[in-house]
């Protein structure tokens, strides 16, 4: 027998031996049977052998692939296509989103405005002085509506005619401002764009005179006197603080509030009096954050106060009712509608509502408050409440004695004021030893009349126009 008969004798006889029931060996074995589509038959690949001497079924050695290996080879083919074309297409995706993103990046970046000192002498165009020499962005128009203006000063001891003035504002752009005035020099100051806030965040600001803490080692304020500071929200509604020392950088720097990491009701409204912040929590309670250093580097201390069902996203005011900071009175709007003052004296609180005001303020309009010295009374204090009516014009109740708060009278120096325009007023400076001074030169508001922040004043009868503030509007 020769040996090519021998070999087609073995796989006629490896052939009858097949049952219809299924083998386990491993894929990878070349004997495992596969059955062609339509066929019961089962086929076997050729094992290496076979292809090695180039031995086909039947004597064939032309070379001629069979249709298992022509489906094989067009599958594996149209596999390579596919891969080829999902690698195209995900490396153009990547492609793309990398131009989209780098563009978003490089737009964003080129957007964000660049920090400016802006000197304003008096009857002078004012001219933007760029910091670390970077140059100024253009200066922002004035927007259509001021959503928070906040303000804080105080006067020097040496005479009530020499004070400073800081009024914070927010731009289009998101970032703060800080507009200063010296009576010494008549001048107005502006730091552009020092820090981003949340989009519409409420303000609020107040200062401090170092002296207050004279003697006790847990307060440290280095060479500082007077220093100013604003509150804000982050995008977080973390509650956030940006301090301004008399001996520090033009354009200020993070406060130790900051790092409280204090989390706000995301509509809450802020007020600030030195050194009592009050806010809403997640819940919607009024809290309030002191600061008061009972070991050093652990100054700030919150808590709960003890008041009626506040109304979420209520304003929130406050200034001092007492000489010494004696007394201080908190007004806001209760849950059912009433604004009321929440009054704190000598560590006992009450809430009080008067026909004055307590029904008469609309819900979406600003509120603001100043107090100033008492004529003939060193302890007392006179507190003014404003806000705007229903058809926006300012109205103004007051307490001057014990007998309550008179009716509420209106004023010509406040015709212009925008609808709903947010209005700030200043109290001057009085901590525990220190007497809020006397006179009546820092008893000032402002507020947007059209394009222009208007500022006025008060000397205890009657109020008169200063002017506009020259750092806004340009």
């Amino acid at each position: 027998m020769s040996q090519l008969e021998q070999i087609e004798e073995e796989l006629s006889s490896a052939h009858s031996g097949i049952t219809a029931l299924p083998r386990l060996e491993s894929i990878y074995n070349p004997k495992r049977a596969r059955t062609r589509i339509g066929s019961g038959e089962p086929v076997f690949e050729e094992d290496l052998f076979e292809k090695d001497v180039g031995v086909q079924r039947g004597g064939d050695r032309s070379g001629a692939k069979s249709p298992v290996e022509m489906n094989e080879d067009a599958r594996h083919h149209r596999m390579l296509v596919w891969l080829i074309a999902v690698f195209i297409a995900v490396l153009v995706l990547a492609i793309v989103l990398g131009a989209v993103l780098g563009t978003f990046v490089s737009s964003k970046h080129k957007s964000s405005p660049q920090p400016s000192i802006t000197e304003i002498p008096a009857s002078t165009t004012p001219t933007p002085t760029p910091t670390g020499g970077v140059p100024p962005s253009e200066p922002t128009a004035m927007p259509l509506h001021i959503q928070s203006l906040t303000v804080t000063g105080w006067s020097y001891p040496d005479s009530s005619e020499h004070y400073s003035v800081t009024l914070f504002s927010q731009g289009t752009d998101g970032y703060l401002s800080r507009h200063s005035f010296d009576s010494t020099t008549g001048n107005w100051t502006r730091v552009s764009d020092f820090v981003a806030a949340k989009s519409g965040t409420p303000l609020t600001a107040s200062s401090l005179n170092a002296e207050y803490y004279a003697g006790q080692p847990n307060y440290s304020f280095g060479n500082t006197h007077y220093q100013s500071q604003v509150v804000y929200l982050n995008n977080d509604n973390d509650i956030n603080e940006w301090i301004f020392p008399d001996s520090g950088p033009e354009l200020g720097q993070p406060g130790s509030l900051t790092q409280q990491m204090y989390i706000a009701h995301p509509e809450t409204q802020l007020a600030f009096y030195w050194p009592s912040l009050i806010y809403q929590g997640m819940s919607g309670e009024v809290r309030e954050a002191q600061f008061q250093c009972y070991q050093e580097g652990e100054c700030w201390n919150e808590h709960v106060l003890h008041t009626s069902e506040a109304a979420n996203g209520t304003k929130l005011v406050t200034v001092p009712r007492g000489n010494n900071l004696t007394s201080m009175s908190l007004f806001y709007r209760e849950d059912g509608g009433r604004f009321v003052d929440h009054k704190e004296d000598d560590g006992n609180s009450q809430i009080y509502a008067n026909e004055a005001f307590s029904s008469l303020i609309p819900t979406d309009s600003a509120v603001t408050a100043f107090s100033s010295r008492r004529p003939g009374d060193a302890q007392a204090l006179n507190t003014y409440l404003l806000w705007q009516n229903e058809s926006g014009t300012v109205q103004m109740s007051w307490s001057d004695n014990e007998n309550g708060w008179r009716a509420p009278v209106t004023d010509q120096a406040f015709n212009g004021a925008e609808k709903n325009t947010a209005i700030a007023c200043l109290t001057g400076l009085t901590f525990s030893g220190f007497p809020l001074a006397q006179g009546t030169e820092l008893s000032r508001c402002y507020f947007q009349a059209g394009a222009a922040v208007r500022e006025v004043s008060f000397d205890g009868n009657a109020w008169r126009v200063v002017g506009n503030v020259p750092t806004f509007g340009f």
